[in-house]
């Protein structure tokens, strides 16, 4: 009397050596891979072959004037106020930039309809 093998668990396996072998030998024999039928081969181009060609002027006077106009903006000299001088505040002067608003202190109104 033969007994059909379920699937078990690698972990099974692992645990038991006797339920492994049954295991593997329940299993049908791997099939040797084919190989990959290969049609043509494709040489790769020699070096006379190849072909250098540069970017067309127009396109290399485009990229260079887009790095200046980056460069100009990063740079910050198409910023008007990054060329101002930096100067020393006297101590008689008033030191405050921002000019803070007055603060109403009065309540409002009560609104009766």
């Amino acid at each position: 009397m033969t007994m059909r093998m379920e699937p078990i668990s690698p972990e099974l396996a692992l645990i038991d050596p006797d339920l492994d072998a049954r295991a593997r030998a329940v299993l049908p024999d791997p099939i040797p891979p084919r190989p990959f039928p290969r049609t043509s081969e494709v040489a790769p181009p020699a070096d006379s072959e190849r072909v250098h060609r540069a970017y067309p002027f127009w396109a290399r006077v485009t990229a260079a004037m887009w790095l200046v106009v980056l460069g100009i903006l990063i740079g910050g000299a198409a910023i008007p106020h990054a060329q101002d001088t930096p100067r020393v505040v006297p101590k008689d002067e008033d030191a405050t930039i921002c000019k803070v608003p007055p603060v109403d202190l009065t309540p409002p109104a009560e609104h009766r309809p």
